[in-house]
Protein backbone atom coordinates (compact mmCIF):
# COMPACT_ATOMS: atom_id res chain seq x y z
CA UNK A 1 0.00 0.00 0.00
CA UNK A 2 1.49 3.54 -0.66
CA UNK A 3 2.04 6.46 1.51
CA UNK A 4 -0.90 8.25 -0.40
CA UNK A 5 -3.67 4.90 0.33
CA UNK A 6 -2.43 5.25 3.91
CA UNK A 7 -3.33 8.53 4.60
CA UNK A 8 -6.77 8.02 3.47
CA UNK A 9 -7.97 6.84 6.52
CA UNK A 10 -6.24 9.44 8.42
CA UNK A 11 -7.55 12.32 6.25
CA UNK A 12 -11.39 10.85 6.99
CA UNK A 13 -10.50 10.47 10.57
CA UNK A 14 -9.41 14.35 10.48
CA UNK A 15 -12.98 15.54 9.03
CA UNK A 16 -15.05 13.44 11.34
CA UNK A 17 -13.40 14.92 14.18
CA UNK A 18 -14.29 18.34 12.79
CA UNK A 19 -17.50 17.48 12.09
CA UNK A 20 -18.29 16.07 15.22
CA UNK A 21 -16.39 18.91 17.09
CA UNK A 22 -18.38 21.68 15.07
CA UNK A 23 -21.89 19.91 15.87
CA UNK A 24 -20.76 19.84 19.60
CA UNK A 25 -19.89 23.56 19.35
CA UNK A 26 -23.43 24.39 17.23
CA UNK A 27 -25.22 22.14 20.48
CA UNK A 28 -23.62 24.05 23.33
CA UNK A 29 -24.28 26.99 21.28
CA UNK A 30 -27.93 26.36 20.75
CA UNK A 31 -28.01 25.60 24.30
CA UNK A 32 -27.21 28.93 25.23
CA UNK A 33 -29.30 30.57 23.02
CA UNK A 34 -32.28 28.68 24.58
CA UNK A 35 -31.07 29.31 28.37
CA UNK A 36 -30.69 33.25 27.56
CA UNK A 37 -34.61 33.02 25.97
CA UNK A 38 -35.90 31.44 28.93
CA UNK A 39 -33.99 34.19 31.50
CA UNK A 40 -35.77 36.77 29.34
CA UNK A 41 -38.97 35.57 29.25
CA UNK A 42 -39.09 34.80 33.15
CA UNK A 43 -37.40 38.23 33.66
CA UNK A 44 -40.29 39.91 31.18
CA UNK A 45 -43.16 38.16 32.90
CA UNK A 46 -41.87 39.11 36.71
CA UNK A 47 -41.38 42.69 35.45
CA UNK A 48 -45.20 42.72 33.68
CA UNK A 49 -46.16 41.19 36.77
CA UNK A 50 -44.80 43.88 39.09
CA UNK A 51 -44.91 46.73 37.14
CA UNK A 52 -47.98 46.45 34.61
CA UNK A 53 -51.50 46.06 35.50
CA UNK A 54 -51.87 42.39 35.92
CA UNK A 55 -53.13 39.44 37.91
CA UNK A 56 -56.68 40.86 37.40
CA UNK A 57 -58.09 37.05 37.71
CA UNK A 58 -56.22 36.21 40.47
CA UNK A 59 -56.53 39.23 42.48
CA UNK A 60 -60.03 38.54 42.08
CA UNK A 61 -59.88 34.55 43.75
CA UNK A 62 -57.41 36.24 46.67
CA UNK A 63 -60.24 39.16 47.13
CA UNK A 64 -62.75 36.29 47.22
CA UNK A 65 -60.88 33.80 49.30
CA UNK A 66 -60.97 37.16 52.33
CA UNK A 67 -64.44 38.09 51.38
CA UNK A 68 -66.59 35.25 50.10
CA UNK A 69 -68.24 33.32 47.21
CA UNK A 70 -70.44 35.95 45.88
CA UNK A 71 -69.12 38.04 42.39
CA UNK A 72 -67.09 35.47 41.00
CA UNK A 73 -68.10 33.87 37.89
CA UNK A 74 -67.37 30.20 38.93
CA UNK A 75 -69.82 28.01 40.20
CA UNK A 76 -70.66 26.78 43.80
CA UNK A 77 -69.53 23.47 43.76
CA UNK A 78 -66.09 24.13 43.17
CA UNK A 79 -66.05 27.46 44.92
CA UNK A 80 -66.92 26.38 48.61
CA UNK A 81 -64.92 23.80 48.73
CA UNK A 82 -62.16 25.63 47.29
CA UNK A 83 -62.44 28.41 50.10
CA UNK A 84 -62.83 26.52 52.93
CA UNK A 85 -59.58 24.59 52.07
CA UNK A 86 -57.63 28.12 51.24
CA UNK A 87 -58.56 29.53 54.79
CA UNK A 88 -57.43 26.82 56.51
CA UNK A 89 -54.03 27.85 55.21
CA UNK A 90 -51.91 31.10 55.58
CA UNK A 91 -51.98 33.30 52.75
CA UNK A 92 -48.87 32.95 51.34
CA UNK A 93 -48.67 29.47 51.30
CA UNK A 94 -51.82 29.70 49.40
CA UNK A 95 -50.25 32.21 46.89
CA UNK A 96 -47.79 29.68 46.70
CA UNK A 97 -49.40 27.27 46.17
CA UNK A 98 -51.17 28.66 43.45
CA UNK A 99 -48.27 30.41 41.81
CA UNK A 100 -46.29 26.64 41.64
CA UNK A 101 -49.49 25.29 40.26
CA UNK A 102 -49.82 27.99 37.42
CA UNK A 103 -46.13 27.77 36.41
CA UNK A 104 -46.48 23.66 36.27
CA UNK A 105 -50.02 24.14 34.14
CA UNK A 106 -48.00 26.43 31.80
CA UNK A 107 -45.16 23.89 31.47
CA UNK A 108 -47.31 21.08 31.07
CA UNK A 109 -48.68 22.92 28.03
CA UNK A 110 -45.97 24.01 26.43
CA UNK A 111 -44.53 20.12 26.98
CA UNK A 112 -47.62 18.63 25.34
CA UNK A 113 -47.10 21.01 22.14
CA UNK A 114 -43.89 19.76 21.72
CA UNK A 115 -45.02 16.10 21.72
CA UNK A 116 -46.78 17.46 18.65
CA UNK A 117 -43.86 18.15 16.55
CA UNK A 118 -41.41 16.00 14.74
CA UNK A 119 -37.71 16.05 15.84
CA UNK A 120 -36.83 18.46 13.39
CA UNK A 121 -39.37 20.67 14.54
CA UNK A 122 -38.84 20.35 17.88
CA UNK A 123 -35.30 21.84 17.17
CA UNK A 124 -37.14 24.90 16.05
CA UNK A 125 -39.54 25.20 18.78
CA UNK A 126 -36.98 24.91 21.53
CA UNK A 127 -36.46 28.73 20.32
CA UNK A 128 -40.08 29.13 19.92
CA UNK A 129 -41.23 28.08 23.58
CA UNK A 130 -40.09 30.85 25.77
CA UNK A 131 -41.47 33.62 23.19
CA UNK A 132 -44.97 31.70 23.14
CA UNK A 133 -45.90 33.24 26.55
CA UNK A 134 -46.21 36.51 25.09
CA UNK A 135 -48.11 35.04 21.20
CA UNK A 136 -51.29 33.41 22.97
CA UNK A 137 -52.99 32.03 19.97
CA UNK A 138 -49.85 33.48 18.08
CA UNK A 139 -51.29 37.33 18.60
CA UNK A 140 -49.34 39.71 21.52
CA UNK A 141 -51.30 39.05 24.53
CA UNK A 142 -50.47 39.79 28.12
CA UNK A 143 -53.08 36.77 29.45
CA UNK A 144 -50.21 34.94 30.94
CA UNK A 145 -50.17 37.28 33.16
CA UNK A 146 -53.93 37.24 34.28
CA UNK A 147 -53.33 34.22 37.08
CA UNK A 148 -56.69 32.73 35.26
CA UNK A 149 -57.30 29.00 36.45
CA UNK A 150 -57.51 27.90 32.57
CA UNK A 151 -53.61 27.64 32.98
CA UNK A 152 -53.77 24.84 35.84
CA UNK A 153 -57.29 23.25 34.29
CA UNK A 154 -55.63 22.35 30.83
CA UNK A 155 -52.04 21.76 31.99
CA UNK A 156 -53.98 19.20 33.74
CA UNK A 157 -56.23 18.19 31.16
CA UNK A 158 -53.86 18.15 28.76
CA UNK A 159 -51.32 16.33 30.55
CA UNK A 160 -53.16 13.57 31.11
CA UNK A 161 -54.46 13.41 27.58
CA UNK A 162 -51.21 12.28 26.33
CA UNK A 163 -51.15 9.59 28.71
CA UNK A 164 -54.21 8.70 26.70
CA UNK A 165 -52.99 8.75 23.21
CA UNK A 166 -49.20 7.24 24.62
CA UNK A 167 -50.30 4.16 26.32
CA UNK A 168 -53.99 4.13 26.21
CA UNK A 169 -54.74 5.49 29.95
CA UNK A 170 -57.31 7.68 29.86
CA UNK A 171 -58.81 7.22 33.51
CA UNK A 172 -56.62 9.98 34.92
CA UNK A 173 -57.99 12.15 31.81
CA UNK A 174 -61.60 11.97 32.43
CA UNK A 175 -60.75 12.64 36.06
CA UNK A 176 -59.06 15.84 35.26
CA UNK A 177 -62.08 17.01 32.78
CA UNK A 178 -64.76 16.39 35.55
CA UNK A 179 -62.46 18.29 38.26
CA UNK A 180 -62.35 21.29 35.23
CA UNK A 181 -65.61 20.97 34.06
CA UNK A 182 -66.99 21.90 38.00
CA UNK A 183 -64.79 25.24 37.01
CA UNK A 184 -65.71 25.88 34.18
CA UNK A 185 -68.74 23.68 32.44
CA UNK A 186 -67.83 24.45 29.00
CA UNK A 187 -64.65 22.59 29.58
CA UNK A 188 -66.68 19.48 28.92
CA UNK A 189 -65.64 19.63 24.89
CA UNK A 190 -62.20 18.63 25.37
CA UNK A 191 -63.99 15.22 25.82
CA UNK A 192 -63.43 14.89 22.56
CA UNK A 193 -59.97 14.65 22.50
CA UNK A 194 -60.04 10.26 23.89
CA UNK A 195 -63.00 10.16 20.77
CA UNK A 196 -60.43 11.53 18.14
CA UNK A 197 -57.32 9.74 19.92
CA UNK A 198 -58.14 6.48 21.40
CA UNK A 199 -60.14 3.86 20.80
CA UNK A 200 -63.83 2.08 22.12
CA UNK A 201 -64.09 5.74 24.35
CA UNK A 202 -67.61 6.78 23.57
CA UNK A 203 -69.30 5.39 26.46
CA UNK A 204 -66.38 6.76 28.74
CA UNK A 205 -66.88 10.08 27.63
CA UNK A 206 -70.87 9.94 27.35
CA UNK A 207 -70.85 8.50 30.86
CA UNK A 208 -68.16 11.50 31.93
CA UNK A 209 -69.63 14.17 30.26
CA UNK A 210 -73.42 13.04 31.44
CA UNK A 211 -71.86 12.93 35.00
CA UNK A 212 -70.40 16.63 34.75
CA UNK A 213 -73.90 18.05 33.43
CA UNK A 214 -75.56 16.49 35.90
CA UNK A 215 -73.25 18.31 38.92
CA UNK A 216 -73.69 21.66 37.40
CA UNK A 217 -77.76 21.52 36.91
CA UNK A 218 -77.56 19.61 40.33
CA UNK A 219 -76.42 23.13 42.12
CA UNK A 220 -79.96 24.99 41.37
CA UNK A 221 -81.12 22.42 43.77
CA UNK A 222 -78.21 22.21 46.33
CA UNK A 223 -76.90 25.86 46.05
CA UNK A 224 -80.07 27.59 44.66
CA UNK A 225 -79.12 31.16 46.05
CA UNK A 226 -75.38 31.05 45.20
CA UNK A 227 -76.32 29.33 42.09
CA UNK A 228 -78.68 32.30 41.02
CA UNK A 229 -75.81 34.67 41.78
CA UNK A 230 -73.33 32.49 39.91
CA UNK A 231 -75.52 32.68 36.79
CA UNK A 232 -75.95 36.22 37.61
CA UNK A 233 -72.72 37.25 37.64
CA UNK A 234 -72.38 35.97 34.10
CA UNK A 235 -75.06 37.66 32.36
CA UNK A 236 -73.37 40.60 33.46
CA UNK A 237 -70.20 40.12 31.96
CA UNK A 238 -72.38 38.71 28.86
CA UNK A 239 -74.54 42.07 28.84
CA UNK A 240 -72.08 44.56 29.90
CA UNK A 241 -68.80 44.18 29.20
CA UNK A 242 -69.07 41.50 26.02
CA UNK A 243 -66.95 38.97 26.93
CA UNK A 244 -68.24 36.35 24.45
CA UNK A 245 -64.86 35.14 23.76
CA UNK A 246 -63.32 34.71 20.80
CA UNK A 247 -65.19 32.00 18.97
CA UNK A 248 -66.94 32.13 15.86
CA UNK A 249 -70.42 32.24 18.15
CA UNK A 250 -69.21 34.51 20.36
CA UNK A 251 -67.84 37.28 17.77
CA UNK A 252 -71.80 36.30 16.30
CA UNK A 253 -73.03 37.25 19.37
CA UNK A 254 -71.16 40.32 19.93
CA UNK A 255 -72.09 41.68 16.69
CA UNK A 256 -75.87 40.99 17.24
CA UNK A 257 -75.56 42.73 20.86
CA UNK A 258 -74.37 45.71 19.13
CA UNK A 259 -77.00 46.15 17.13
CA UNK A 260 -79.76 45.69 19.34
CA UNK A 261 -80.39 42.44 18.25
CA UNK A 262 -81.44 39.34 20.35
CA UNK A 263 -78.25 37.27 20.41
CA UNK A 264 -79.31 34.52 23.03
CA UNK A 265 -80.94 31.95 20.74
CA UNK A 266 -79.61 32.49 17.16
CA UNK A 267 -76.01 31.68 18.60
CA UNK A 268 -77.21 29.32 20.18
CA UNK A 269 -78.46 27.10 16.97
CA UNK A 270 -75.58 28.83 15.13
CA UNK A 271 -73.27 26.61 17.74
CA UNK A 272 -74.65 23.64 17.41
CA UNK A 273 -74.69 23.72 14.02
CA UNK A 274 -71.00 24.61 13.84
CA UNK A 275 -70.18 22.51 16.63
CA UNK A 276 -71.87 19.48 15.07
CA UNK A 277 -70.30 20.10 11.72
CA UNK A 278 -66.96 20.66 13.06
CA UNK A 279 -67.30 17.25 15.03
CA UNK A 280 -68.25 15.17 11.97
CA UNK A 281 -65.31 16.68 10.51
CA UNK A 282 -62.95 15.42 13.03
CA UNK A 283 -64.32 12.45 13.31
CA UNK A 284 -63.66 11.51 9.56
CA UNK A 285 -60.07 13.13 9.81
CA UNK A 286 -59.80 10.58 12.85
CA UNK A 287 -60.56 7.70 10.57
CA UNK A 288 -57.46 8.33 8.78
CA UNK A 289 -55.60 8.10 11.85
CA UNK A 290 -56.72 4.98 12.85
CA UNK A 291 -56.00 3.87 9.91
CA UNK A 292 -52.35 4.60 10.01
CA UNK A 293 -52.62 6.91 7.11
CA UNK A 294 -52.08 10.35 8.89
CA UNK A 295 -48.84 10.21 11.48
CA UNK A 296 -49.72 11.38 15.25
CA UNK A 297 -47.45 14.42 14.45
CA UNK A 298 -49.57 15.16 11.82
CA UNK A 299 -52.81 14.32 13.92
CA UNK A 300 -52.31 15.71 17.02
CA UNK A 301 -51.87 19.65 16.19
CA UNK A 302 -54.78 19.72 14.17
CA UNK A 303 -56.81 17.81 16.61
CA UNK A 304 -55.73 19.91 19.71
CA UNK A 305 -57.24 23.37 17.38
CA UNK A 306 -60.31 21.50 16.10
CA UNK A 307 -61.15 20.33 20.13
CA UNK A 308 -60.44 24.03 21.48
CA UNK A 309 -62.73 25.38 18.62
CA UNK A 310 -65.57 23.17 19.62
CA UNK A 311 -65.38 25.03 22.82
CA UNK A 312 -68.58 27.54 22.94
CA UNK A 313 -66.81 30.63 24.30
CA UNK A 314 -63.26 31.12 23.43
CA UNK A 315 -61.31 32.90 25.60
CA UNK A 316 -57.48 33.78 25.52
CA UNK A 317 -56.36 31.75 27.40
CA UNK A 318 -58.11 29.00 25.73
CA UNK A 319 -56.06 29.43 22.87
CA UNK A 320 -53.09 29.78 24.86
CA UNK A 321 -53.14 26.28 25.48
CA UNK A 322 -52.80 25.33 22.06
CA UNK A 323 -50.44 28.20 21.19
CA UNK A 324 -47.44 25.77 19.86
CA UNK A 325 -49.71 23.25 18.19
CA UNK A 326 -51.10 26.40 15.96
CA UNK A 327 -47.30 27.65 15.51
CA UNK A 328 -46.39 24.19 14.51
CA UNK A 329 -49.36 24.01 11.26
CA UNK A 330 -48.47 27.44 10.33
CA UNK A 331 -44.49 26.43 10.01
CA UNK A 332 -45.86 23.39 8.27
CA UNK A 333 -47.23 25.32 5.84
CA UNK A 334 -45.20 28.09 4.95
CA UNK A 335 -42.40 24.93 4.73
CA UNK A 336 -44.53 23.04 2.37
CA UNK A 337 -45.56 26.18 0.63
CA UNK A 338 -42.10 27.33 0.03
CA UNK A 339 -41.40 26.52 -3.20
CA UNK A 340 -44.90 27.33 -4.68
CA UNK A 341 -46.25 30.55 -6.23
CA UNK A 342 -48.14 31.21 -2.82
CA UNK A 343 -45.23 32.15 -0.86
CA UNK A 344 -45.26 35.37 -1.37
CA UNK A 345 -48.72 35.47 -0.80
CA UNK A 346 -48.00 33.57 2.86
CA UNK A 347 -45.32 36.06 3.99
CA UNK A 348 -47.07 39.17 2.98
CA UNK A 349 -50.04 37.73 5.10
CA UNK A 350 -47.32 37.13 8.33
CA UNK A 351 -46.19 40.63 7.77
CA UNK A 352 -49.98 42.26 7.73
CA UNK A 353 -50.12 40.20 10.48
CA UNK A 354 -47.22 41.39 12.36
CA UNK A 355 -48.37 44.84 12.06
CA UNK A 356 -51.44 43.90 13.35
CA UNK A 357 -50.45 42.50 16.26
CA UNK A 358 -48.09 45.57 17.00
CA UNK A 359 -51.50 47.94 16.19
CA UNK A 360 -53.69 46.21 18.56
CA UNK A 361 -50.89 45.80 21.39
CA UNK A 362 -50.42 49.72 21.24
CA UNK A 363 -54.67 49.97 21.49
CA UNK A 364 -56.75 47.35 21.31
CA UNK A 365 -59.48 49.66 20.18
CA UNK A 366 -57.80 50.82 17.32
CA UNK A 367 -60.78 50.05 15.07
CA UNK A 368 -63.32 52.45 16.10
CA UNK A 369 -65.69 50.94 13.49
CA UNK A 370 -64.87 47.62 14.87
CA UNK A 371 -64.62 47.28 18.96
CA UNK A 372 -62.63 44.30 20.06
CA UNK A 373 -61.27 43.96 16.85
CA UNK A 374 -58.34 41.16 18.09
CA UNK A 375 -61.26 38.61 18.86
CA UNK A 376 -61.94 39.02 15.04
CA UNK A 377 -58.23 38.87 14.55
CA UNK A 378 -58.03 35.86 16.19
CA UNK A 379 -61.09 33.67 15.12
CA UNK A 380 -59.43 34.08 11.64
CA UNK A 381 -56.33 32.86 12.77
CA UNK A 382 -58.02 29.91 14.74
CA UNK A 383 -60.01 28.70 11.41
CA UNK A 384 -56.69 29.63 9.02
CA UNK A 385 -54.90 27.49 10.65
CA UNK A 386 -57.17 25.12 11.25
CA UNK A 387 -57.67 24.73 7.54
CA UNK A 388 -54.23 24.49 7.15
CA UNK A 389 -53.77 21.70 8.96
CA UNK A 390 -56.53 20.28 7.40
CA UNK A 391 -55.09 20.20 3.86
CA UNK A 392 -51.57 18.84 5.00
CA UNK A 393 -53.69 16.31 6.33
CA UNK A 394 -55.69 15.14 3.21
CA UNK A 395 -52.16 15.96 1.18
CA UNK A 396 -50.01 12.75 3.65
CA UNK A 397 -53.16 10.93 3.58
CA UNK A 398 -53.58 10.91 -0.20
CA UNK A 399 -49.67 10.13 -0.46
CA UNK A 400 -50.03 7.29 1.77
CA UNK A 401 -52.72 6.24 0.20
CA UNK A 402 -51.13 6.31 -3.23
CA UNK A 403 -48.18 4.61 -1.67
CA UNK A 404 -49.77 2.21 -0.48
CA UNK A 405 -51.79 1.39 -3.69
CA UNK A 406 -48.57 1.15 -5.20
CA UNK A 407 -46.94 -1.09 -3.17
CA UNK A 408 -50.08 -3.58 -3.38
CA UNK A 409 -50.03 -3.74 -7.47
CA UNK A 410 -46.27 -4.54 -7.17
CA UNK A 411 -47.12 -7.20 -4.50
CA UNK A 412 -49.85 -8.89 -6.52
CA UNK A 413 -47.75 -8.44 -10.01
CA UNK A 414 -44.40 -10.21 -8.08
CA UNK A 415 -47.28 -13.52 -6.68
Amino acid sequence: MSTAEQSYPTIECAELVREEAYRKTATDRGRWIVGLLWLGAACSVTGMAFFLASSWDSNEYLAAVRRGVSGLPYSPLFMIPTLKVARLLPIWLVIALFGVSYLSGWLVQLWVGMQCATVEERRILRYVAPIIAFFSGLLISDIIVSGNLAYILYGMMLGTASLGWKRGHWNWFYVAVLAAACVKVHLLTVLAIPLLCGRRQWMRGATVGGVGLALYAAQCRIFPQLFDAYLDSLKHMSRNRSDFGCGPAGNLARILQSFGIPHAMPCAVFYACYAIAMFVLLLWLARLYHEQRISFESWAPVMLVGVVLLNPRIQPYDVAAISLPMAILAWRSLREDGQSARRPVLIGSAIVLLVLNVLVELNEDWVTVLPDAWKYLEMCLLLGVFAFGVRGLLREAGVAWASRTETCVADSVGC
